[in-house]
């Protein structure tokens, strides 16, 4: 696929299923029937699935382009620690008081590949993401719709958006996002493992934690008292989903088989938004 020669959309996006680019001409009502699905699954859910949103040959196209530039030696591999919330300790408070377990201090490890979008800008093997997805007028109705505020793009050089490759053994250990909103679209589910595992409106409740737990079931437990639900979406190749990154505790459990390779788009309530130091140090390898 030649660089940068996008077709504005039409021929990644399933517009038959998910007619989002009707948002000024709604004649028949189906924009309006999709959104006010959405808006009903992202109250009741807290997050958006879209079963089968890229088509086909888009699926195959765009794996095809990430595989391609990662046996190029394109991308960051990435081991760092991190703590929760992806920040510095004296970022926003002082939390030298607190134990090594608490939130914002305790070191998770995490494991992927990231392409950034610099590098997939670059790439004469990758599509212009930021012309099919970022700034698509479609896409952009469509989610400040359904959350009902206003988003923009990151303009984040490197986090914008960007390919994650999870090998066997890789996986994201959790966190919030820095970035407020954030769609996902997937490329490639793992055989086992790879469950994308998260809690939506989450994040004052483990801000209140003294420690934070480390297995799926003490994670359930924390939850249950304050009527929260880990969720534990089952997504497909082609499928996209939509969640407030930045509100919601969430992981991608450990590869035991095969690969995940997915991509991220961000977005934010304010202009010009981009990742932090920390961030793009321990994820992107940039500094």
């Amino acid at each position: 696929m030649a660089a940068n020669t996008p077709t504005a959309g039409t021929s990644f996006i399933n517009y038959s299923k998910y007619p989002i680019n009707k948002f000024e001409n709604d004649d028949d009502g189906s924009f309006n029937s999709l959104l006010q699905s959405c808006i009903s699954q992202m109250n009741r859910d807290g997050f958006v699935s879209l079963p089968n949103f890229l088509l086909p040959d888009s699926v195959a196209s765009l794996t095809a382009c990430v595989l391609q530039l990662e046996k190029d030696g394109v991308g960051f591999y990435s081991t760092d620690s991190h703590n929760v919330f992806l920040d510095e300790e004296d970022d926003e408070s002082d939390v030298s008081s607190f134990s090594d377990i608490h939130p914002r201090r305790i070191q998770l490890n995490s494991s992927k590949l990231i392409i950034n979008a610099h590098d997939l800008l670059l790439s004469p093997k990758a599509p212009n993401l930021d012309d099919l997805f970022m700034s698509q007028p479609s896409i952009l109705n469509f989610i400040s719709s359904v959350m009902q505020t206003k988003l923009y793009p990151s303009t984040d050089p490197h986090g914008k958006f960007y390919a994650n490759i999870f090998s066997e053994g890789d996986g994201l250990n959790y966190h919030f996002d820095r970035s407020e909103y954030s769609i996902s679209l997937i490329l490639q589910p793992s055989e086992k493992g790879g469950e994308f595992q998260f809690v939506p409106n989450s994040r004052k409740n483990v801000e209140g934690w003294d420690k934070m737990p480390l297995h799926l079931d003490d994670i359930v437990e924390s939850f249950t008292p304050h009527s929260l639900e880990v969720k534990r979406p089952t997504l497909a190749a082609g499928d996209l989903y939509l969640f407030r990154g930045q509100n919601s505790l969430h992981r991608v459990s450990e590869i035991s088989k095969g690969r995940r390779i997915n991509i991220i788009l961000t977005f934010n309530t304010k202009p010009e938004s981009r990742l932090n130091q920390y961030t793009l140090q321990k994820f992107f390898g940039v500094s």
